[in-house]
This record gives C-alpha cells, sequence and structure tokens, in this order.
C-alpha cells in the first residue's frame, strides 16, 4: 500500500504530530511525503522529532520532502534549490531522503528556467548525481505546465494533485505521458480538498476553490449514491486512486494517528463493481473539471 501523512500544522499540536508520524511507521503506509514550506517547516521539524524518537526511519520506507521557492522573493534556482534542500535535512535529522521533488515551480518561475541553465532542475540533477537523494520529481498541479517537466525526462517521479479524482480526470492524459516513460506516479488529495470525503456541504469548493461548482453538485450525488449503498464517499474517493494500475502510491494528509487508522479502515470497504459503474456516470462534464 501507499501512502502519506502530510502534517501542515493546522491545529495540530506537537504531540499529536509526532505520534502521528510514529503511527505511520508502526502502520502498513510506506511512504511519507512532506515539503520544505508544510507548516512554515514545523512540518519537516515534526517528522524530524518522530524519527529520531523513531531509532530512524523504518527500513524499506520512503521517505520524501520537496525543495519550495525563497520565502519572500519567490526565488528558485539551482541555489535555492540546494539551501532548501539543506533546510530539510538539518530539520528531519537525517543524511538524505528516498525521493525529493520540485514543489508547484509554475507559481514561481516558467518551465523553461526551471530547465534552463542554473535552473532549479539543475539543482535537483546536482543531488541525485551526488547521491544524496535516490530519485527526483516534478510536484505541481497545472498540468500543462507539468507535461513539460515529463517530457523533459529528467524525473523520475510525477506528483499531481487534485486533478485524478471521482470528480476530476484533468490529469488523465499527462498520467498516460508519464506512464509511457516509465515514471513513478504519486496521486495527491483524493479527496478534493474535503469535499469527497464527507458529506458535501453549502458552501463546498472542490480543491479549496480552484474546481467548480459542477464537480460539488456531482461530489453530493456520490454521497446520495454511496450513502444508498451503505459505503462512505470517503472510501470510494481514496480506492478510485488506489485501484488504478498506474499509479505508485496515493497521498493523504492526516493530523492525528486516529486519521491513519481511519483511512486505513476505507481500504477494507468492499465497493460492487456496479457501483463503481454508477458513479462514472455521475462522473461532470470534461468542461466542469480543473482543466489547467
Amino acid at each position: 500500500m501507499g501512502g502519506s501523512a502530510a502534517l501542515y500544522g493546522h491545529d495540530t499540536t506537537r504531540e499529536s504530530a509526532i505520534r502521528t508520524v510514529q503511527r505511520v511507521f508502526s502502520s502498513p503506509v510506506n511512504l511519507l511525503d512532506t515539503s520544505n514550506n508544510y507548516g512554515e517547516g514545523r512540518s519537516e521539524l515534526r517528522i524530524g522529532e518522530a524519527i529520531a524518537l523513531s531509532g530512524g526511519v523504518p527500513a524499506g520506507f520512503v521517505l520524501a520532502t520537496k525543495v519550495d521557492a525563497e520565502p519572500g522573493t519567490g526565488r528558485f534556482d539551482r541555489d535555492r534549490v540546494l539551501r532548501s534542500f539543506d533546510e530539510s535535512l538539518s530539520r528531519l535529522g537525517v543524511d538524505s531522503v528516498d525521493l525529493l521533488q520540485l514543489h508547484d515551480p509554475e507559481m514561481y518561475v516558467s518551465a523553461t528556467q526551471a530547465l534552463g541553465p542554473g535552473g532549479a532542475v539543475a539543482g535537483l540533477i546536482e543531488l541525485r548525481d551526488s547521491g544524496r537523494v535516490r530519485a527526483i520529481g516534478i510536484a505541481g498541479g497545472r498540468t500543462a505546465e507539468m507535461s513539460r517537466y515529463v517530457a523533459s525526462e529528467c524525473f523520475d517521479v510525477l506528483l499531481t494533485h487534485n486533478r485524478f479524482t471521482l470528480v476530476d480526470r484533468t490529469a488523465d492524459r499527462l498520467i498516460e505521458e508519464a506512464t509511457a516513460r516509465g515514471m513513478g506516479l504519486l496521486n495527491a488529495a483524493p479527496f478534493g480538498g474535503g469535499v469527497l470525503a464527507r458529506t458535501p456541504q453549502s458552501g463546498d469548493r472542490y480543491a479549496y476553490g480552484s474546481g467548480t461548482v459542477e464537480q460539488v453538485v456531482a461530489a453530493t450525488a456520490m454521497h446520495g449514491l454511496c450513502a444508498r449503498a451503505g459505503i462512505p464517499l470517503a472510501a470510494a474517493a481514496l480506492q478510485f486512486s488506489l485501484r488504478d494500475a498506474r499509479m505508485h502510491s496515493t497521498l493523504v494528509g492526516a493530523s492525528s494517528p486516529e486519521r491513519i487508522d481511519a483511512n486505513l479502515a476505507l481500504l477494507e470497504v468492499e465497493i460492487p463493481d456496479e457501483t463503481w459503474e454508477a458513479l462514472e456516470e455521475l462522473l461532470p462534464p470534461r468542461e466542469s473539471w480543473i482543466n489547467d
């Protein structure tokens, strides 16, 4: 099973965060994904404390983090990548990581800049060549931009988020491109910012506002369908990603040990083929997806 606990620091005490990571380490989950800027660095600090208390990262476990643009300036070049990585290692208390990803570069630089001489990608390749990271990845949202990074053939892994779920297939072509190149695939945010994790509520916005009203309407209809079948909508949302053979891991945020156990329980829910077929019929039309 693949998965992650990405801690953002929202209403999560230091003690709860550490216990959450320790629960991840003792569970069937085998990948933990974080980033330099999550919680302004607190995510990595808390994970680092859990690693120390656990006597190190468990054998066979994949530790992944991301390099981020320089706070305040938005600088995101080769030198910033190296500094961001060193900051992460210091917080995590480790000498290397299994996977290091370029995080949301489309928010700061063009793909041409990032892939050019002295760009952020050069820093990632340098770290991989030095052996300080085993693999490098591109992690972002806008699929048209992500496609340029995938086509560069510089990366080992693609992480996409909110764009391959029960109510959005924006990333499907991008996933096919990455698969054809033999890349590892991580699908993040299968709950679409929470809309697919519970009963949709008035005022909900898919993917933290990046999505459409039609997607929330579809999620509401899917919730009704699942409720009539005695199936939690969250189980269908999570299993939708996990049942796709192209995916190597599905990333789900968690802020407590109980959430780890609850997500694991969703994997045990049996969902009949006819329910999957009915859910597919409720997929909103392409023009209602994020489509970027």
